[in-house]
């Protein structure tokens, strides 16, 4: 009985693929198109220059958007309004957006240390996680050399970032 379906299945297969090398392309595009959604225009006309669909996490005004990254603390690392920037403060752990995002482009501006020290992974090291899984390489590898999936913009671990 086995034998008999298994003929009978690669009977239909073989007629469907036959059935469609006789298909017609349609000659108008209104049969193939989908006009009924026009994805909206970004612009980046306005004071800080990003994309008008953006999400800004942070301004360099304030940690609002931010919180400790294991309880519901708000964020204790160091804001610089002068110079738009925060810092990590020693002994205050992580810190993680208070939003959860999925599919995403990310821009991230950062700044190695002023002072240069270490070499390898112990030079500026830090990272940005996605989805409390993974993470993105924050290092200063600038004439430092270290691993590949372990250089700045590496899927830390798992892939290497495409330049350097």
């Amino acid at each position: 009985m086995k034998k008999l379906v298994l003929i009978i299945s690669m009977i239909a297969i073989i007629h469907n693929v036959s059935a469609q090398d006789k298909l017609v392309e349609p000659t108008k595009p209104e049969e193939t198109e989908d006009y009924s959604y026009t994805p909206p225009v970004v612009s980046t006309d306005n004071e800080m220059n990003v994309p008008s669909d953006a999400v800004v996490l942070f301004d360099g005004s304030s940690l609002e958007e931010w919180q400790n990254a294991y309880s519901d603390e708000e964020a204790k690392w160091t804001l610089d309004a002068e110079e738009k920037s925060m810092t990590v403060k020693k002994g205050t752990g992580d810190i993680k957006t208070k939003k959860t995002f999925g599919s995403i482009q990310l821009h991230i501006e950062w700044r190695s240390p002023a002072k240069v020290e270490g070499k390898g992974q112990g030079r500026g090291n830090s990272g940005l996680f996605f989805q409390e899984r993974y993470e993105v390489q924050i290092l200063d590898n600038y004439e430092n050399e270290t691993y590949p999936n372990g250089q700045a913009g590496a899927i830390y671990k798992q892939y290497a970032p495409l330049v350097n």
